[in-house]
C-alpha cells in the first residue's frame, strides 16, 4: 500500500495519551515499540513487499528505527494513527496499518497497509481494515477515509473493493517513485457508507 510521509522529530509530543490495542483472534493491533526495529526492516525491505510501497526504503536499522517512530507518534501527534500488526503467541510485528494525514478542516484522513509476505492471503490485512476503519468513523470521527495504490497493485485494489471502499477513478501520475511517475487508484469509503453497511450486516 502506498506511504506518503512529511517528516517530523522523533520526540513523542504527547505521552498522556492511552494508544488502544484491538483484538483480531491470532493477531493485535498494537503500538510499535523499539523491539519491532528489526522484524519491521526484515519485512518491510523485502523487493516482494515494498515494490508497490510509494516511499523510500530504510537502508539500515537506524533508518528504520526512525520509520518505525515515524509511524508510532501519528498518533501523538493527533494526526491519525498507526498500529503494528503483530502476532498474538510470540508478539512478533508482521506488518503496518493505520490511518494518517489527517486533514481537520474537511474531516478526511487516509489508509495505508503493508504486510509481510508470508502473511498473505490469509485474510489478516482485511480483518484489520475493517477494525481501523471503525475505529476512524468511531472513534477519531472522521466523515471519509481514502486511499490510494498503485494501479499494477491489483491485489490491494480488490482487497479494498472487498472491505467496502469504492473505487473512484485513477489520478494520472500521483506519485513520484524510483524516478518516474505513477498512476494510482483513488478509493474512499464515507461515513455514510459506513453504518449503511454496517446495519445491513
Amino acid at each position: 500500500m502506498d506511504h506518503q510521509r512529511i517528516p517530523h522529530s522523533m520526540k513523542i509530543f504527547n505521552n498522556t495519551k492511552t494508544f488502544p490495542n484491538i483484538d483480531l483472534g491470532d493477531y493485535i493491533l498494537r503500538e510499535k515499540t523499539d523491539n519491532d526495529v528489526e522484524d519491521f526492516f526484515r519485512y518491510y525491505t523485502d523487493p516482494e513487499v515494498n515494490k508497490f510501497i510509494l516511499c523510500d526504503m530504510p537502508r539500515n536499522l537506524e533508518e528504520a528505527r526512525k520509520e518505525l517512530y515515524y509511524w508510532r507518534n501519528v498518533f501523538y501527534i493527533n494526526d491519525g494513527i498507526y498500529f503494528a500488526v503483530a502476532r498474538k503467541d510470540t508478539n512478533q510485528l508482521i506488518g503496518s496499518i493505520g490511518l494518517t494525514t489527517f486533514n481537520s478542516y474537511h474531516n478526511r484522513i487516509e489508509l495505508s497497509y503493508d504486510l509481510a509476505k508470508e502473511y498473505w492471503r490469509q485474510g489478516i490485512t482485511l480483518a484489520a481494515i475493517k477494525e481501523v476503519v471503525k475505529y476512524g468513523f468511531e472513534n477519531l470521527q472522521v466523515n471519509r477515509i481514502e486511499a490510494f495504490t498503485s494501479t499494477e497493485n491489483l491485489p490491494s485494489k480488490n482487497l479494498l473493493i472487498k472491505a467496502g471502499f469504492l473505487l473512484e477513478g485513477t489520478l494520472r501520475q500521483h506519485r513520484y517513485h524510483r524516478g518516474s511517475y505513477v498512476d494510482a487508484y483513488s478509493f474512499s469509503l464515507l461515513r455514510q457508507d459506513y453504518f449503511r453497511q454496517t446495519k445491513i450486516v
